[in-house]
């Protein structure tokens, strides 16, 4: 769905711009998608139970690509300037980890307060949860009815040409197969960090509030910094430094033992906080660069497009992280129904260390070697003109 929502954003034409018109019914979709998902009816039978969760995320990954993909593509519309994209996504940022810290904080506690093998209690945060996605989506459209938003300079080409022209630029693909992997190791980790707090660590489920907290304030705070950061050494550089602070965040689960201090748990969450900030950031910042640098050399916005091979690409990771941690958890031989002691075995916690810890690690390494060869930059992305823009260039000189 995203190539297609993508494909179709670029080539639509309204008063109120080509993105804004899809951001209404991707609301509506999500958060009754997101509703359902968390009223799953009690089924006997779980393969009844798993259909319906399919439907049900199915429906809801059309809402977001509905949402998603146009309302990404906009930073890039909304300005030329090459820092100003990330000081917009800057507060991004603090939205994003506003709805982080509901989810990965405030729900958990909620569940442990209302019990969590309570169907109700799943319910209550899928109903607020929806309300919530709904209100946040519909404020995002009214909030960018005054957003700058630009047109194709020339005609779209076929569907052939706009992934030739994807594929050609070197720092889009560079790019995406550092968000690949990166995002491959955040997936595998938010898979199976509950499990590892819970049966690993052998703590309390309301540690994972305390988390979330100290990753929302740190991730907050750090985004200004971040962006600063970037204006003195650089997009690429501020963002191996970040690699280089995830890295070390999840090395540092490998060493965690039962009954882990609080506080230590806090730190990484701070860790992780400012690499959250600083993954978002500075990432979407250069995509948009990489986008631009089209634009530049070509004549034709195909901003939708951009945007909706970064959806996908986040979509994939998202879906492939779960299961490499599922598997493992499997061949560990984990069951949520055993006692909580046949649940802390060796093979468990080094199934739950490759989510937490091992495949971070080391994709988030892959992903600081890839973006060492990232060069675009401020005078390399001013000093691109298409061939036609020179031709009238040259013409205009003579």
């Amino acid at each position: 769905s995203d190539p297609l929502v993508g494909l179709w954003s670029d080539r639509i034409t309204t008063r109120i711009g080509r993105r804004r018109p899809f951001l209404i019914p991707g609301a509506i979709i999500s958060a009754l998608a997101f509703i359902m998902i968390f009223t799953t009816p009690p089924f006997e039978q779980q393969i009844f139970a798993a259909c319906y969760i399919f439907f049900a995320l199915l429906v809801y990954t059309i809402g977001y690509t509905l949402f998603n993909v146009p309302y990404m593509s906009m930073p890039a519309e909304m300005t030329d300037s090459y820092h100003e994209r990330s000081s917009i996504h800057a507060y991004r940022v603090v939205f994003v980890t506003s709805g982080s810290f509901l989810a990965g904080a405030v729900a958990p506690w909620l569940l442990e307060s209302m019990g969590r093998t309570e169907w109700r209690s799943y319910a209550i945060i899928g109903i607020s949860g929806g309300i919530i996605i709904l209100s946040a989506m519909l404020v995002a459209f009214v909030g960018t009815a005054g957003a700058r938003f630009t047109k194709s300079t020339m005609a779209i080409p076929n569907i052939r040409a706009e992934f030739a022209a994807l594929i050609s630029n070197r720092y889009f693909v560079r790019l995406i197969a550092v968000k690949a992997c990166q995002l491959l190791g955040v997936s595998a980790s938010g898979s199976a960090m509950v499990f590892f707090i819970v049966n690993a660590l052998q703590l309390d489920l309301k540690v994972m509030s305390y988390y979330f907290a100290t990753l929302t304030c740190a991730s907050m705070l750090s985004a200004p910094l971040i962006v600063k950061v970037s204006k003195t050494i650089g997009k690429r550089a501020a963002y191996i430094a970040i690699g280089l602070c995830y890295v070390s965040y999840a090395v540092s689960w490998s060493f965690a033992q039962p009954d882990e201090p609080l506080m230590n748990i806090l730190f990484r969450g701070m860790m992780t906080g400012i690499a959250m900030s600083g993954n978002i950031l500075l990432a979407m910042s250069m995509l948009t660069d990489t986008i631009d640098f089209d634009a530049r050399r070509s004549g034709v916005r195909r901003e939708g497009v951009y945007t909706a091979i970064y959806s996908l690409t986040e979509k994939a990771t998202f879906a492939f992280g779960p299961l490499v941690v599922g598997g493992a958890m499997s061949s560990a031989g984990f069951d949520r129904n055993l006692p909580q002691e046949q649940l802390q075995s060796p093979a468990v916690r080094d199934a739950l260390l490759l989510g937490v810890s091992y495949l971070p690690a080391v994709m988030g390494s892959v992903a600081i070697l890839l973006l060492a060869g990232y060069r675009l930059d401020e005078k390399t992305l001013l000093a691109t003109t298409s061939k036609t823009q020179s031709d009238e260039t040259a013409a205009q000189d003579a």
